[in-house]
């Protein structure tokens, strides 16, 4: 009788009904297990066909049916002028599986049931002592408007008991987030089982809604070794393994410390035997990364995933438009094979946001490669580390890849069990790249001496730690051959310029390029000279990286790393402390020559970020790290998954429009509105897609601040153009050029003075 009901009953508004919806979780539920055969026991197995089976029942729900279009093919439900369904209906559909409670024990249908009531997002409220009451207090009050008319007309009290029960086994064990963290910390299979099931049918059911999704695109079946030779041979490069990745590509979980050029990208690509997610720490990475990838196991196997790839990969398209759409769903969806991916979209999952279990089951039975660990903050760091400690459990395995390693990290790392490598012969550089002269000056007081280095043909690279200081430099420079480069131009300006450095280091000599730490780590460029505002040392390593990168002599001459230890205290980013020891660390492992070589560099990160060193500094890097480790350690409220990326994008930045475009960006809008009359939908979300990609190209990024500040609230700073696609439009005062980038008109806003912020 009742599976006669789901015959004749809606789970979607195109007319499919809750059977036809389940048996198309069911083949989706086939696909994965035929990809994938070892991820679940046996009776993992089961408990998922069952959840799978019993998900949607509560749909039949009358007041969630007379939500949906009729169906002239169906029976009409009679609806009353309540059409509010008042209860999420996954949390109606475990009163269906009474008739199981002797075939399952309590805690195997407490996986059925949290699998069910979690694979929406809604509901959580309910998740506690107290919710539970009112949950089925509700229940009671409103079950024959809900199931009259499939004959139930009451809760029945075995019924109540029966749901009570299992929810109450539920909010004991796993209902809060300190107890759920304890027991996967303690390895309890449960939560294990909970995760994987429960973060399973997420998937499965998103993908049995969506037109061409599937659960998992087909494994990579070719050797992977065969297929990266390939790659080089392809490329004109020696067509044989480097010691380096022969000695490494069969660890298991593993922290290795090397330097650039000698193959971590080859290693990454032979060290991954599964399904692989490879993270990197910003957008233009990820997408350098996406394209050397796709060479290597072909564009049909990797996807991209970053809050703008959709965008990126429609500038850069070389296959048709649908495909492109059925690829970045998939992708979405983490079907593919290989990911390419910036942290916030995989890392944030820690945070337990609804529906996180997705993350952690998919990772479950993945190999993740994560490429400079030391670029990301304390904020991100110490999630990161948590993350790893827990997916770990759960089966995934790592490869983190980096040029230097902090201690207070390797020392976390080595907790959780990692085989670390930092100091193995071949994993070290032992060219002389970098010739370093302290100065003690101000980096305007050398403005003559930058010009110099460029009239004797060289290619010089200024790098400042605040975007401001970079304008400043810039225009102060008397030099023809100049060029400006930071986060404070529009994207599309950003592209040009990140396009143009990439292709003058190359070919021109004599250029001068002056940037921010923008170009630490996002950007393969090897110019001859860097001057440098003083940093912590991992930055300055960094920038270090930009000079004599690709080359395979020794550096000689005068020195070609010039770094500034004087700085505007008022407006610098960057501790002090950590800038002040940075520089008494580099005197201090610089060669009689004044090299400083790859093994030191090594030394002075670590000894930097060493928890001794963090503390006898006082410093704040060490007091944010122990104040996310306290958020991540005690029983936080839930937050959504919005909320939880911003912790790893900058979170001082808002995007907004230069108000010079906007009439451009006013038609654009138009022309987006106007698309509501195309019938294909298709056709309307591919012209769609153009047109917010032709919107993001004229945002730009700026400190929040700007924006929120009370003091220039009476200046209007912005208006909402479309609050629906979140189109700000900056007021006049905020000045924008391509050549400059954004910045404000200080005789507008009179004396008042905006500092600087954590903001490149």
């Amino acid at each position: 009788m009742l599976n006669n009901h789901l015959k004749t009953h809606l789970a979607k508004s195109d007319g499919t009904t809750i059977r036809e919806h389940i048996d198309d979780l069911f083949k989706q539920f086939n696909i994965f297990i035929n990809h994938y055969p070892e991820v679940l026991t046996e009776k993992e197995k089961e408990l998922l066909k069952v959840a799978i089976e019993y998900h949607d029942y509560g749909k039949l729900n009358k007041l969630f049916q007379c939500k949906l279009p009729a169906n002239p093919k169906l029976k009409p439900v009679k609806c009353s002028k309540e059409k509010d369904d008042k209860i999420p209906h996954q949390y109606l559909s475990p009163l269906f599986l009474e008739n199981l409670k002797d075939k399952f024990n309590l805690q195997e249908l407490s996986i059925i049931i949290y699998s069910i009531i979690n694979h929406h997002a809604r509901g959580r409220e309910y998740l506690n002592n107290v919710g539970i009451k009112l949950l089925i207090d509700e229940i009671g009050k409103n079950i024959s408007n809900f199931f009259s008319h499939i004959g139930i007309n009451s809760l029945t009290p075995q019924t109540a008991n029966f749901y009570k029960k299992r929810f109450e086994y539920i909010i004991d064990n796993i209902g809060d987030i300190k107890k759920l963290n304890d027991k996967l910390k303690n390895n309890d299979n449960f939560v294990k089982s909970v995760i994987k099931i429960s973060g399973l049918l997420i998937r499965i059911d998103h993908s049995a809604s969506g037109e061409d999704l599937i659960i998992e695109e087909e494994p990579i079946k070719e050797n992977r070794e065969d297929l990266f030779l390939n790659y080089l041979e392809k490329n004109n490069k020696p067509r044989n393994l480097r010691d380096f990745q022969k000695k490494f590509k069969d660890r298991e979980n593993l922290v290795l410390v090397a330097d650039t050029g000698l193959g971590k990208t080859g290693l990454a690509t032979l060290w991954s035997k599964r399904k692989m997610f490879y993270v990197l720490p910003n957008r233009t990475s990820t997408n350098a990364m996406f394209e050397t990838m796709k060479q290597i196991f072909g564009k049909e196997k990797v996807g991209l995933l970053h809050s703008t790839s959709l965008f990126y990969i429609f500038a850069n398209k070389d296959t048709e438009d649908f495909t492109i759409l059925r690829d970045y769903d998939n992708t979405k969806n983490l079907s593919k094979p290989i990911t390419i991916s910036t942290a916030d979209q995989l890392f944030t999952a820690v945070f337990k946001y609804p529906t996180y279990e997705k993350i952690y089951a998919t990772l479950s039975y993945s190999d993740i490669v994560i490429d400079e660990i030391q670029g990301f903050d304390p904020s991100q760091i110490v999630p990161i580390l948590k993350q790893i400690e827990e997916t770990t459990k759960l089966g995934a395995k790592y490869l983190i890849i980096t040029a230097t390693l902090p201690q207070i990290i390797k020392e976390e790392l080595e907790k959780l069990g990692f085989e670390i490598k930092t100091d193995d012969p071949l994993t070290i550089d032992n060219t002389k790249r970098h010739k370093i002269e302290i100065l003690q000056k101000n980096i305007f007081d050398i403005l003559d001496i930058i010009v110099e280095k460029a009239k004797n043909n060289k290619n010089v690279l200024v790098l400042t730690n605040t975007v401001s200081t970079a304008q400043e430099i810039y225009k102060n420079l008397d030099y023809k051959d100049k060029n400006l480069l930071h986060s404070r131009f529009i994207w599309e300006a950003r592209r040009k310029k990140e396009e143009q450095i990439k292709n003058d280091y190359q070919t021109a000599k004599g250029k001068i390029w002056v940037s921010t730490q923008l170009v630490e780590a996002s950007l393969d460029i090897d110019f001859d000279i860097l001057f440098t505002e003083v940093a912590p040392a991992d930055s300055l390593i960094q920038r270090m990286g930009r000079i004599w990168r690709h080359r395979k002599e020794d550096y000689t001459g005068e020195p070609n790393i010039y770094i500034l230890s004087e700085v505007d205290e008022k407006k610098d980013i960057y501790e002090k402390v950590l800038r002040d020891e940075s520089i008494k660390l580099i005197q201090q492992y610089l060669d009689k020559e004044g090299y400083l070589l790859s093994k030191e560099k090594r030394k002075i990160v670590e000894i930097l970020y060493s928890r001794e060193n963090l503390k006898r500094l006082n410093s704040e890097y060490f007091e944010k790290w122990k104040e996310v480790e306290k958020v991540l350690n005690s029983n936080w409220d839930y937050l959504f998954k919005k909320e939880t990326q911003l912790i790893f994008r900058d979170t001082f930045s808002f995007e907004a429009i230069p108000c010079i475009f906007k009439d451009k960006v006013e038609d654009l809008i138009n022309k987006y509105k106007e698309l509501k009359n195309i019938q294909d939908k298709e056709e309307k979300r591919l012209k769609r897609i153009d047109i917010l990609r032709q919107i993001n190209d004229l945002k730009v990024p700026i400190p929040v601040y700007w924006v929120l500040n009370e003091k220039i609230k009476d200046k209007n700073p912005y208006e909402i153009l479309d609050r629906d696609l979140d189109i700000y439009l900056l007021a006049k005062y905020f000045v924008y050029d391509d050549e400059l980038g954004i910045r404000i008109d200080k005789e507008i806003l009179g004396n008042y003075q905006f500092d600087e912020e954590i903001f490149i």
